[in-house]
């Protein structure tokens, strides 16, 4: 309705006049006094008043939760049901029942706790035809999750209200299930990373937006066919197939190299590209250093040393049985990275900064050169080069008359071991094996010749010396130091976290061949066996 014009103060004059010489016939001076007070207050009243009581507000609340099939609950995959975070809600409706429905300009985010809360004041009616929300897969314009197939919104409809009195209405549970519950559980998840992206100055994902309106937005798109993920980076897109999205980690992993896209402001680090890949196998620095990224912080917020397949089952990230090393290898740097979080750093977020700052493209670019250079530095002495030590990557100082003992392996956690026990005085065999720190066959001092080479002497009271064979392939020994001999001499070169040792005289490399990985022989040289890398070792 309409409201009614005011009238003017001609026309409330006119109005007075003619009351006043009607009611001068027919009333003593008191009573017409009395009269002409109360005509007057009523012709101050505005006529627009009826107009306000039709003024009503109408509020919708309730939850909003996702049914999934967990992962991190193991290969049975217990089905799950959580609230739907930070989703973008909606109050569509009608005022009357001939109205075309519509969004009535309201909208807002589910909580913490997967509840919204809407209210709509209506202009022209005390009454609402319909009442409902839409939520949809999205948070603000941060990130938000589409369909594969239909490329359209996830998106979730509240039951509809009818002839609604003003108020607040409770409304149903809101639940996703199925596929769509999958879904639902891919955008909620994503929160986990938001909420510790370590940006105060806005709501975007790094410090390099301070913008809150204008952030570079992540893209995921979700379909039940196939299985795996990936992150593309032209589009800040990610691609999840089949239960992929029943697994926190897998989808926090792809999330992670969004952000590290974000922390290098949009142009990924050179060498972070790789088709193939595998945690405990080596690749390249590049590769090993933005999957392990994505690694650690997956675990990160789970607690653990692992990664969750989304069929339930779990792969260790520690180095173990069966693991190459170095910092090429993904699983190792995910592990350093966790170990620092965790023991040194107080977290990952002195990490954030380092790397947004410094853009290291390589583990060991990070550690040694971005976190000296933090602001405060993080430490790379003392408990930081030991946790890295643990997983099988050497930053640490040279061992050549460092007057310690150590264990050296090439993999797997086995170790450089004489055959036998120490009461051999003569030449007998080394293999690799089972590292026992408690065997003094297992644990080898490094000390300089005067030349510049190194021998190679093991902890038995009567210690035998490294000594390579004549030809390739032949097997290596330990024999009484003989000051003479140029097989009993090594040089040790460092690269990507691993150390070579080569005898000049043959120019032969100790190595494990593939055929008895536990015998210990020299080979030429090659720049893609990890069996002719080794590191120092504790057990």
């Amino acid at each position: 309705r309409a409201p009614h014009p005011t009238a003017d103060a001609s026309e409330t004059v006119a109005l007075l006049e003619g009351h006043r010489m009607t009611l001068r016939l027919r009333l003593p001076r008191t009573a017409l006094s009395l009269t002409l007070a109360f005509l007057t207050a009523i012709a101050l009243i505005p006529l627009t008043a009826t107009a306000a009581h039709a003024a009503s507000q109408f509020c919708m609340g309730g939850p909003v939760e996702y049914e999934y099939r967990s992962a991190e609950g193991g290969t049975s995959k217990p089905t799950v049901v959580d609230p739907v975070r930070n989703a973008n809600v909606e109050l569509w409706g009608a005022e009357r029942s001939g109205d075309t429905p519509r969004w009535l300009g309201v909208s807002g985010r589910t909580s913490n706790t997967g509840f919204y809360d809407l209210c709509y004041t209506t202009t022209t009616t005390t009454t609402m035809d319909k009442l409902w929300v839409k939520v949809w897969a999205e948070n603000l314009r941060l990130w938000r999750v589409i369909d594969r197939n239909s490329h359209s919104y996830h998106v979730l409809e509240s039951t509809t209200l009818t002839d609604i009195s003003p108020g607040s209405h409770g409304a149903p549970i809101i639940r996703a299930t199925g596929s769509a519950g999958r879904a639902w559980h891919v955008f909620d998840t994503v929160n986990i990373l938001w909420w510790q992206r370590q940006n105060p100055t806005s709501d975007c994902w790094t410090t390099h937006e301070p913008d809150s309106s204008a952030c570079t937005r992540l893209t995921i798109y979700v379909g039940d066919e196939g299985y795996g993920g990936v992150y593309i980076p032209r589009d800040n897109s990610i691609h999840l197939s089949g239960s992929a999205g029943d697994s926190k980690h897998y989808i926090l992993h792809e999330a992670a190299h969004f952000l590290m896209h974000r922390l290098y402001d949009g142009v990924m680090p050179e060498g972070s590209i790789c088709a193939v890949h595998d945690i405990p196998k080596t690749s390249t620095q590049g590769c090993a250093w933005a999957e392990g990224f994505a690694n650690a912080t997956a675990s990160q917020w789970a607690g653990h040393y692992s990664f969750v397949h989304g069929d339930g089952t779990r792969i260790p990230l520690q180095y173990g049985p069966g693991w190459e090393v170095g910092d090429q290898v993904e699983g190792n740097v995910a592990t350093s990275l966790l170990n620092l979080w965790r023991h040194t750093d107080g977290g990952w977020g002195r990490t954030l900064a380092a790397i947004a700052a410094h853009k290291p493209t390589t583990f060991s670019q990070y550690f040694n050169h971005a976190r000296p250079a933090a602001d405060p530095p993080l430490p790379t002495d003392g408990e930081a080069l030991r946790l890295l030590y643990r997983s099988a990557i050497d930053y640490g100082p040279s061992i050549v008359d460092d007057g310690k003992l150590h264990g050296l392996t090439n993999g797997g956690g086995w170790g450089l071991r004489r055959v036998g026990a120490c009461t051999t005085t003569s030449s007998v065999d080394v293999r690799i094996d089972a590292f026992s720190a408690a065997n003094a066959g297992s644990l080898w001092r490094a000390d300089a010749n005067p030349d510049g080479t190194v021998r190679l002497t093991d902890n038995c009271p009567e210690p035998l010396t490294l000594t390579a064979p004549t030809a390739a392939d032949g097997t290596v020994t330990v024999t009484p130091f003989d000051p003479a001999n140029a097989r009993q001499k090594w040089t040790i070169t460092k690269s990507n976290g691993t150390l070579t040792f080569t005898n000049p005289h043959t120019g032969l490399v100790l190595d494990t061949p593939n055929i008895d990985k536990y015998t210990l022989v020299t080979a030429r040289p090659s720049s893609t066996a990890n069996s002719q890398s080794w590191v120092p070792y504790a057990g």
